[in-house]
């Protein structure tokens, strides 16, 4: 099941997490040419993804792409808005930020973002056009 999957791109995620949530929605919309996949970082194809790769426990959204390899913290978000050519206020701050301030940005917004929102007791179910486009 991973080396199939291996080629094609993804975003990882944690699916008990209500801001996630929301950057996967967002993704998706933005993603016209459909060709981001996504899968819970709690699913047995993101712990089989972790372990293999030798990743830690991480909270963090990552982004792999089978051209450029693993992206962690904020290089994720970057590299998954420049691949979505999509140039916004968060594409160009993180442009402009070394990655040192912009990882330890995200990974206190990671470390306290369960205080600010509750989270789910179970990965949401999403539509079925989303469906199509979640590994498990």
């Amino acid at each position: 099941m991973l080396n199939n999957n291996l080629k094609k791109i993804i975003v990882f995620y944690d699916g008990f997490c209500p801001m996630c949530h929301y950057w996967v929605r967002y993704l998706l919309k933005n993603d016209i040419k459909k060709s981001l996949h996504f899968a819970p970082i709690q699913g047995k194809f993101g712990e089989e993804f972790i372990d293999k790769n030798k990743l830690e426990k991480i909270d963090s959204l990552i982004f792999y792409n089978p051209n450029t390899g693993i992206h962690l913290y904020s290089e994720a978000v970057y590299e998954v808005l420049r691949f979505l050519n999509l140039r916004n206020i968060y594409f160009f701050t993180l442009k402009i930020l070394p990655f040192y301030i912009s990882n330890l940005i995200y990974k206190i917004v990671a470390r306290i973002r369960y205080k600010i929102f509750k989270p789910y007791n179970s990965c949401e179910i999403p539509s079925q056009e989303i469906l199509s486009r979640i590994i498990q």
